[in-house]
């Protein structure tokens, strides 16, 4: 289904653009030192509205772990309520957290192309402002539209109220007094100007802000492929490309891992939510998302999911879409199968941050794939042996099921950027920027048999080239065709098992700061190169203020809590 904004909102945002300033003011900083660590400390950090609605939040070896638990009979006020207590919970960290993706935005591309300086300009908050809040009427109005089905509008809405309650967690003092029925939502007569501009070290959060920080990779890819940016539609600079992942079949249990390539300023955490009968546990790439982002972790139905963002020069983006970040939430929190994981990812295709979802039903073992261009989604299954594949064509093109048999086997899939489809590949242009992931994961990949050596393999790193596995960007050299030194590389590495996720399905949901029950493994840090991590006071961006995040970027696999019973 299309999402449209009528030519009379378009007016109206224009105006709205030139006429309201931005809110960029400076602070001063301390080069190479943290000035804002909230949430970093290793005590708990608790909050409670009342017998049905807390959380916890508690750092251990560099890892944020959140949890929030909230019920009630209705769903949206308990999904709103859930977002107040992880707005209180993580306060001015989201603020650095909407500062940091700023200055990774500018970091990690050495052409600068958006934003063209350190900080954005008023005139850059304006433009992304305007995108921001276009995308947003127009999901309002999907929401509203009656061609929309019921239930996926009743759950996107879900996710929205807990949007709005991390918002006002995060400025309000207590809770507000809202409509909780379904047919009101927090639109333009509800929101004021002042709430949906764009900040930048400013001491205050607006809302655009959190759509901001839950909707940035698919806001950067809107910005990368304007006529201005990418002529004809290919882009002509290197983009971040991120992540590198593996599935792996041995014996009667699925190991899935990921590891997350981003700037070095990502504050990279775990989150457990449970709202009413729906639990999720992952891998949040920032404070203030509704979802994982990064796209780890797995919920209480049984579907565990990652992915790996395919590299692209060539897509055709729609800015008024149902963007990902939706509807990966969307999947991941509510999915009881991968044909629901499917259906909820392929509700449309907005040409921005593609990805390839590797995905384990627990109570079944089978397992997917999912990939996608612009066009055509390419969806994958298999109970143990070869892969079935199909596909869904967006235009109503053919969608070819060719597909690199040694990217997709009934042992093991691998994720490194490059799309195992060939249709895809094709589609978006993909290039393969790190050619020597590959060749060490089906040298490696076989000899994975169990959790350690699958936490060996996502953390492996060649020390005569730092663009491996597990793999860093900042020293400037490695096996690429594609050449540059940013801040930016794995920052982290997360392993998970189906027998995870079945201990995750017997649980009930009560919060308990005393229970011994854990998730997933997780490591905070970047690989040890010449016996270093990434350390920011050291490096070449020693000027860069840091917040909330260590000046060395380091520390070890934890097997992380639940805070749950």
């Amino acid at each position: 289904m299309k999402l449209k904004l009528n030519a009379h909102l378009i007016v109206i945002l224009l105006l709205f653009a030139v006429l309201i300033p931005t809110t960029a003011r400076s602070q001063k900083f301390t080069p190479g030192r943290s000035y804002l660590a909230p949430g970093r400390s290793p005590d708990f950090i608790t909050y409670k509205l009342d017998a049905n609605a807390s959380g916890v939040t508690q750092t251990i070896n560099n890892i944020v772990n959140l949890t929030v638990v909230s019920r009630d009979s209705n769903d949206l006020k308990a999904e709103y309520r859930a977002g107040f207590i992880q707005g209180k919970l993580q306060g001015k960290s989201i603020i650095a957290a909407r500062d940091n993706a700023w200055d990774n935005a500018y970091l990690t591309n050495p052409s600068h192309t958006f934003p063209k300086q350190h900080g954005p300009s008023e005139a850059e908050l304006g433009k992304a402002a305007l995108l921001l809040n276009a995308n947003y009427a127009a999901f309002l109005g999907y929401l509203q539209n009656p061609a929309t089905h019921a239930l996926t509008a009743y759950r996107l809405k879900r996710l929205l109220f807990r949007m709005l309650g991390i918002y006002h967690g995060a400025t309000l003092d207590s809770p507000a007094d809202l409509d909780f029925s379904g047919t009101w939502l927090p639109d333009g007569d509800y929101l004021q100007t002042s709430e949906r501009i764009l900040g930048y070290e400013t001491a205050e959060l607006t809302f655009m802000d959190i759509y901001f920080l839950n909707a940035f990779c698919d806001l950067m890819d809107v910005i990368s492929f304007l006529p201005e940016f990418a002529p004809r539609g290919i882009r002509l600079e290197d983009f971040s490309s991120r992540c590198s992942a593996f599935l792996k079949r041995v014996g009667n249990e699925v190991i899935l891992t990921h590891n997350t390539w981003s700037g070095f300023l990502s504050q990279t955490m775990t989150q457990t939510v449970v709202v009413n009968d729906d639990m999720i546990t992952f891998n949040a790439a920032t404070p203030g998302l509704i979802g994982s982002g990064t796209d780890f972790g797995y919920n209480n139905k049984g579907l565990m999911f990652n992915e790996t963002t395919h590299r692209m020069s060539y897509s055709k983006v729609k800015p008024l879409g149902l963007w990902i970040f939706w509807r990966a939430a969307l999947a991941e929190q509510f999915s009881a199968s991968i044909t629901d994981f499917f259906d909820a990812i392929s509700l449309d295709n907005t040409g921005t941050y593609l990805n390839g979802y590797m995905l384990v039903d627990a109570n079944t073992n089978e397992t997917g794939l999912v990939e996608m261009s612009y066009r055509c989604f390419v969806y994958y299954r298999s109970t143990g042996g070869p892969y079935t594949v199909s596909t869904l064509s967006m235009d109503g093109g053919e969608c070819s099921t060719d597909y690199d048999s040694e990217m997709v086997t009934p042992d093991y899939l691998m994720g490194i950027n490059y799309p195992a489809s060939l249709q895809v590949r094709n589609d978006l242009q993909s290039t393969d920027n790190r050619p020597a992931r590959r060749v060490q994961f089906n040298k490696l990949l076989p000899k994975v048999n169990n959790i350690q050596t699958a936490k060996n393999l996502i953390t492996y790193t060649d020390p005569t080239n730092p663009l491996s596995i597990f793999g860093r960007w900042d020293l400037g050299y490695g096996e690429t065709d594609y050449p540059k030194q940013i801040p930016d590389g794995s920052l982290d590495a997360k392993v998970g098992s189906t027998a995870m996720v079945r201990s995750f399905m017997d649980l009930s949901g009560i919060l308990d700061t005393e229970s011994s029950n854990r998730g997933f493994w997780m490591l905070y840090g970047t690989p040890h190169v010449r016996g270093k991590p990434f350390i920011w006071s050291e490096s070449l961006w020693s000027w860069q203020p840091l917040r909330d995040v260590p000046d060395s970027v380091d520390g070890v696999f934890t097997l992380m809590p639940l805070y749950l019973r």
